[in-house]
C-alpha cells in the first residue's frame, strides 16, 4: 500500500513530503532545545529563593518551614512584581501605538500580523496552489508550493512595524519571568521542608549524649 502510494507521487509531491518532514524535525528540535533552557531556567530561578531568604534564616528570623514559605512568598512576589514591570511597560508602548493607528485610520478590525499592511509584509509567506488529483480520495496531493509574500516594507504598516515587535518581546519576556516565578515557588516548598530538618537533625545529634557499647566491659573502681 505505502509503495503504491510512493510511486503514484510526482516529483513535486515528493518534494513536498520531504520540505514537510525536514520542518516538523527542526520544530521538534527547536522544542526540545527551548524546553531544556526553560527547565534550566527554572532549576537556576529556583535557587535564587534561597538567597533571598538566607539573612532571615542565618540571623534566626525565622524559626519554623511555615514561617519560611510565608516570608518567601512575600520576597517571590515583590522580585516577581520588579521583574514584570518592564515587559507591562513595553506591551503598553505596543498597545497605545496600535490604538492611535487604529483612530487615525478608524479602522478597529486590523490585523498587524498581516502580509498586505501588517508587519507579516516583511516575512516569506507560501501557499499550496493546484487541484486534487489522483483516484484514490484518501490521497491529497499538491501540484505545486507558490510564494504568496516576498519580503517588503509597507508605509501603512508602520504601526504593525512598532506594535508587533513590542508584544512579541513582552510576551516572551514576561513568560520568562513567569517561569522565574513558578522555579522559585518549587523550590521554596523544597526548601522549607529540607533546611530545618538538615538543621534539627544537626542539634539532635549535638544534644544526643554518647551511648555505651554494650561490650565493653565496666570499669573498675
Amino acid at each position: 500500500m505505502i509503495n503504491a502510494i510512493l510511486i503514484s507521487l510526482s516529483e513535486n509531491d515528493k518534494r513536498l513530503i520531504f520540505a514537510l518532514l525536514i520542518v516538523v524535525i527542526i520544530l521538534l528540535a527547536l522544542i526540545g532545545y527551548l524546553s531544556y533552557l526553560l527547565v534550566k531556567l527554572i532549576k537556576w530561578q529556583g535557587k535564587k529563593i534561597e538567597t533571598l531568604t538566607a539573612d532571615a534564616v542565618n540571623t534566626k528570623v525565622i524559626i519554623d518551614p511555615k514561617h519560611l514559605r510565608r516570608y518567601g512568598r512575600k520576597k517571590n512576589w515583590a522580585l516577581f512584581f520588579k521583574q514584570a514591570v518592564p515587559p507591562i511597560i513595553i506591551a503598553l508602548v505596543g498597545a497605545i501605538v496600535l490604538i492611535i493607528r487604529n483612530s487615525v485610520y478608524n479602522d478597529f478590525s486590523y490585523d498587524i500580523f498581516n502580509t498586505e499592511n501588517g508587519f507579516g509584509s516583511i516575512f516569506f509567506t507560501w501557499k499550496l496552489s493546484g487541484d486534487l488529483t489522483g483516484t484514490n480520495m484518501d490521497l491529497i496531493r499538491f501540484n505545486i508550493i507558490v510564494v504568496d509574500n516576498y519580503p517588503h516594507l509597507e508605509l501603512d504598516a508602520w504601526a504593525a512595524y512598532i506594535s508587533a515587535p513590542c508584544f512579541l518581546v513582552a510576551g516572551l519576556w514576561y513568560f520568562l519571568v513567569a517561569s522565574s516565578l513558578l522555579g522559585r515557588t518549587i523550590h521554596l516548598q523544597v526548601v522549607s521542608r529540607t533546611k530545618f530538618e538538615k538543621e534539627i537533625q544537626e542539634i539532635y545529634k549535638i544534644n544526643t549524649p554518647p551511648q555505651n557499647n554494650p561490650n565493653t566491659p565496666p570499669t573498675q573502681n
